[in-house]
């Protein structure tokens, strides 16, 4: 993965001057959100570059008012068959 050094005014640095690890999981947050929604990374994607659950992405998105409703063909396709994958292990398990 790249580092990338950036300016930001000094207010925010202020207000996460005690926590900046948090500081920069949020720009990181924020810049993945924003090129999935450009369409640059799907969900999957996304979430491998936050190192989040598929389901952890989607309440990040959820809890930043980002509907499920953003997903494109491909992403529901793919849901749809994993949900067809989880319904064959469970029935090969029973």
């Amino acid at each position: 993965m790249t580092t990338i050094n950036l300016d930001l005014p000094d207010t925010i640095l202020e207000s996460y001057q005690k926590n900046l690890p948090s500081l920069t999981r949020e720009i990181k947050h924020a810049f993945i959100i924003c090129e999935y929604l450009n369409g640059h990374l799907s969900l999957k994607q996304s979430a491998e570059a936050l190192d989040l659950s598929y389901r952890s992405l989607l309440e990040l998105l959820w809890s930043r008012g980002i509907s499920i409703d953003a997903l494109n063909d491909d992403e529901l396709e793919e849901q749809y068959n994993d949900v067809l994958g989880l319904n064959s292990q469970y029935r090969n398990n029973t």
